[in-house]
């Protein structure tokens, strides 16, 4: 039987202090990006932008200071889909496997080393490409093993799709987000 072997969530340090940035310097994809903790907020989005450490754009200026105010020690920005794409419009037509594979073996390390909230924040964006919500499920899949908690903030959309981070009042708070009877019932 094969052992897999996950990578470690190590900090190190970066503009701004020590952070989470996995890989370790700007490529066209990213993996993890946050602050150390024991309880982070694990924001997932569909893909990454610019955002590197001491760099943030307004999605994750947002989501570090959600973390702040709902009293979590910490945050990460995970991704549905690794490839950084100003513009969600500019993903990859066909989901690159070997980044989906190193995208979940960083979630299963990311789950694994400490005890996070996941907070659905992908908003209509997951209708952009048909692989998303199947990409979804995979990383549902990965929680669901652990009993990781979900949660969303701000209203949902009219097709039910959690709230994007970029719009929501300082002052929001998270609310339980059943993801199981989601992906039933959007897709």
């Amino acid at each position: 039987m094969e052992t897999k072997q996950l990578p470690v969530l190590e900090a190190g340090e970066y503009a701004g202090g020590l952070w989470y940035y996995e890989p370790h310097v700007y490529m066209p994809y990213r993996f993890v990006l946050g602050k150390p903790g024991r309880r982070p907020l694990v924001c997932i989005g569909i893909n990454p932008s610019t955002a590197q450490p001491g760099a943030l754009d307004p999605t994750v200026k947002s989501v570090e200071r959600l973390a702040a105010a709902n009293g979590f020690d910490s945050w990460i920005m995970f991704n549905v889909y690794p490839q950084r794409a100003t513009d969600p419009n500019d993903m990859d037509q066909t989901p690159d496997r070997a980044l989906c594979d190193e995208n979940l073996r960083w979630l299963e390390a990311v789950l694994s080393q400490t005890q996070p909230t996941m907070w659905a924040a992908w908003g209509t964006l997951i209708e952009k490409r048909a692989y998303l919500p199947g990409l979804m499920r995979e990383m549902v899949a990965l929680t669901r093993e652990k009993n990781i908690p979900w949660v969303t903030i701000g209203k949902r959309s009219k097709k039910g799709h959690p709230h994007h981070p970029l719009y929501l009042r300082k002052d929001a708070a998270p609310d339980p987000f059943d993801i199981e009877e989601y992906l039933d019932t959007c897709f």
